[in-house]
């Protein structure tokens, strides 16, 4: 039986959806050897690497703010899904506004989620 570290449910959920974005970035990186447009896939690459590590260090931040767990978790998922359609808008032919809209969305997210950090320490200023 594998036993799972004590973490409150809305971590794991963090990690869960963090391991998930970890992972497509990892499968991008050798994609680009056997691909008909390599150059595609490495702008996904770059893409994720500029967006994701933002992302990961104010959502763990966020989770620190006893967020509402619903709530977390529907930004968590909607980013995850954002992030993948962006990288399939680079892979693939899709309408720009549709990864265009994927990326705000992602933005907003991690924007939302670091003025919260933002609003709940402001004390700490």
């Amino acid at each position: 039986m594998v036993s799972t570290v004590p973490f409150s449910s809305l971590m794991q959920s963090y990690f869960l959806y963090s391991a998930i974005l970890a992972l497509k970035q990892l499968v991008l990186a050798p994609m680009a050897a056997v691909v008909y447009h390599p150059e595609k896939v490495q702008r996904a690459y770059i893409s994720d690497l500029k967006n994701l590590t933002p992302f990961w260090l104010v959502s763990a931040l966020y989770m620190t703010t006893g967020p509402d767990q619903a709530t977390a978790v529907y930004l968590l998922r909607i980013y995850v899904i954002t992030r993948f359609v962006i990288a399939l808008g680079y892979l693939q032919k899709l309408p720009s506004i549709v990864t265009e809209a994927a990326f705000c969305v992602s933005f907003m997210i991690t924007c939302f989620m670091g003025g919260w950090v933002v609003y709940t320490y402001r004390k700490a200023l």
